[in-house]
């Protein structure tokens, strides 16, 4: 049994509070005019007489917004709607008539009650254009809430589009970096299998993270850089001494949440278009800092002087570039640059959540 308590709607609320604020109004209005015709009226009398007429149009304009979101006036319904609505103005005008006679006792709207009809007459007279009036008002809700409903579904399908765009681009990057992971490991085995089982047991927690089924989009920092570390492990025994690792990461840039697999990418890239190629030993270091609340995410590595620009314009930086538009649109950016000749840069600017803090200034850990 559901006990969750009732709430009333919104509208209902809304609707009370307006009829009670014009009814209000109607009685101050009435005491006003008595004084200026020098015909007093108690606050008290006024107040009686305008809330008992008025508040009746909070039922009527619920009914009235009932019937509009069933049969509003629009395109291939113009006359049904208007013969349906104008039935329920004829209803309201006889009710509101029924409704005066009954407690003409009551509320002594005359002096001497006259007969039924003429009662009829009158409500037509002061009923009509409120009715219509009501009815035009609660177009205007009905086609308030479809905008908003229609703005939803806009952007319900836009966040199904890209979060079926971003999975597509994950998809391409996941077996692009496992081929390569285990191709490293194949090499191993011939050469030492105590590094190879190593080896093995960092591409199986790349195979965990790398294969994982889920629609999460972002997670932090420091997730990223656990897969990184698996990955370098890899690399480190295949380079062995041919590669130096170094990190410049602000502690607090740890829990800034950034794509899923972004960072990682950026390192195979810099190891395979720079580092692999190299004769004599290269070095890679991992920035990450924050500056006007973008994070700075930056992969830097020695590259062979005179060699040319190691862009690496493979499905991992072009993936990396597609996510970043999706998930920030101008608002991230991935840029390439050579600082010397000897040193190519790949950066990320990675705009943080209007929650997170401000980290401190960034600090040097040497990992390996």
């Amino acid at each position: 049994m559901d006990k969750r308590p009732f709430k009333i709607p919104l509208i209902v609320w809304m609707v009370l509070l307006w009829w009670t604020a014009y009814s209000l109004m109607f009685a101050s209005q009435v005491v006003a005019m008595g004084e200026a015709d020098g015909k007093p009226l108690a606050w008290s009398r006024a107040l009686h007489f305008s809330f008992g007429g008025w508040m009746t149009w909070v039922p009527f304009s619920l009914g009235i917004l009932w019937l509009v979101r069933r049969f509003p006036i629009e395109r291939g319904a113009v006359m049904r709607a208007l013969l349906v609505q104008s039935l329920a103005v004829a209803a309201i005008i006889v009710l509101k008539a029924g409704y005066i006679y009954v407690t003409n006792p009551v509320f002594q709207w005359y002096d001497a009650l006259p007969g039924f009809g003429e009662v009829v007459i009158a409500s037509i007279r002061n009923n009509l254009m409120t009715s219509w009036t009501v009815i035009g008002v609660a177009h205007a809700v009905v086609y308030y809430e479809r905008a908003r409903e229609r703005e939803k579904r806009i952007a319900d399908i836009e966040r199904s589009l890209v979060s079926s765009r971003l999975e597509a681009l994950r998809a391409q990057l996941n077996p692009h970096f496992l081929f390569n992971a285990l191709n490293s490991v194949a090499e191993m085995v011939h050469v030492d299998r105590e590094l190879a089982d190593r080896m093995l047991v960092s591409l199986s927690a790349l195979l965990r993270d790398g294969l994982k089924q889920d629609e999460v989009q972002e997670r932090p920092l420091r997730d990223e850089l656990a897969v990184v570390d698996h990955y370098l492990m890899i690399e480190k025994i295949r380079l062995t001494s041919r590669l130096q690792v170094r990190r410049e990461i602000d502690e607090e840039c740890l829990d800034v949440p950034v794509p899923v697999l972004i960072l990682q990418p950026l390192v195979e890239n810099a190891i395979v278009h720079g580092i692999a190629r190299r004769k004599s030993p290269g070095w890679l270091l991992i920035r990450a800092y924050v500056a006007h609340r973008v994070l700075h995410l930056a992969v830097e590595n020695s590259a062979e002087p005179g060699a040319g620009t190691v862009a690496g314009h493979g499905v991992g930086l072009r993936g990396v570039s597609g996510r970043l538009q999706l998930l920030y649109g101008d608002r991230a950016r991935l840029l390439r640059s050579e600082t010397a000749v000897d040193r190519y840069v790949v950066e990320l600017e990675i705009p943080l959540p209007a929650e997170a803090a401000l980290p401190a200034t960034p600090a040097l850990e040497q990992v390996a």
